[in-house]
């Protein structure tokens, strides 16, 4: 038997769509023990236990049979014990952590035949798209690129002088329809105007430049469009902007909404963000201080 612990991601990061994922401390952990017998089962424990389903259409055994086949290992009967922190269907890096750690497990189980950037390969192309399950794997902040049937990224250290809140609502998104949503094409100058930032961003973090790093999470591409989908996160970034509290952000599709903060938050700030979101209809809201983690998928022989 062995464990596998998976970190939630939030992607984007505002400018950086589809490209930029960074790593949280909320986990996706599975206790797998092989079983002789062709059986599968899995007990999921903590968020979405209740509705995730307990039987081979689990996404996790959905993977690892995907992964298998792929690399022609032979199959064998798994007993799972699941616990998840990840709010589910929320832009928080479930799905992405799931199929992680199903795609470390299949290469536990097969003698760790797998490199790092053969598992980045494979969970990419059953997710989709890397910006979740990059730094999933591998932790920290990334920034990740397709080229040719090779997926390439970049690893970086995030600021630790700047404060992160995850605002999560009661209502989900499913990452589907918030694609759709999308435009099919863009103008000219929204591709320029992302261009610019991500690649501001990106000089900010090099640079170790919080405030350079602030200017630059603006976007063009998907919050204009996805923000309307999340009642009160337009007010929310605007009342932040304008106190010079610093940012807010749609975590991965949403429906959660990253606050990037220059100081802790307060009571009062608290009360207020509640109340510009409950204002819009958006109730029910969790306020979770997060961290981001530079360790990524963590096996460990039990």
């Amino acid at each position: 038997m062995f464990e596998v612990s998976v970190p939630g991601t939030t992607a984007n990061l505002g400018c950086g769509f589809d490209v930029l994922g960074m790593a949280l401390d909320l986990f996706y952990t599975v206790r797998v023990q092989p079983l002789r017998e062709k059986r599968y089962i899995i007990r999921n424990h903590g968020e979405g236990e209740h509705y995730l389903p307990e039987d081979e259409r689990n996404l996790f055994f959905k993977t690892v049979k995907m992964i298998s086949k792929i690399k022609n290992f032979s199959e064998c009967g798994l007993k799972v014990e699941a616990f998840n922190q990840i709010p589910v269907c929320r832009g928080m890096g479930s799905s992405a952590a799931c199929i992680a750690a199903a795609v470390v497990s299949v290469n536990e189980l097969n003698g760790r035949v797998l490199s790092t950037q053969d598992m980045i390969y494979l969970a990419t192309q059953i997710e989709g798209h890397p910006d979740n399950v990059i730094p999933a794997l591998v932790g920290g902040l990334t920034v990740a690129m397709k080229t040719g049937d090779r997926v390439l990224y970049q690893k970086f250290s995030f600021f630790d002088t700047i404060h992160l809140i995850a605002c999560i609502p009661g209502y989900t998104l499913p990452t589907e329809e918030m694609r759709k949503i999308l435009p099919s094409s863009y103008p000219r100058e929204d591709v320029i105007f992302n261009l610019s930032r991500i690649a501001y961003l990106m000089g900010s973090i090099c640079h170790n430049d919080r405030e350079g790093f602030f200017a630059s999470l603006d976007d063009a591409i998907h919050q204009p469009f996805r923000g309307q989908k999340i009642p009160g996160f337009f007010e929310v970034r605007d009342y932040l902007r304008r106190e010079g509290k610093g940012e807010a952000v749609i975590s991965g599709s949403g429906s959660t909404v990253l606050l990037m903060l220059r100081d802790p938050i307060t009571s009062s700030d608290e009360q207020k963000i509640i109340k510009l979101f409950a204002q819009k209809g958006s109730k029910d809201l969790v306020i979770k201080k997060v961290n981001w983690v530079n360790q990524g998928a963590r096996v460990s022989q039990l």
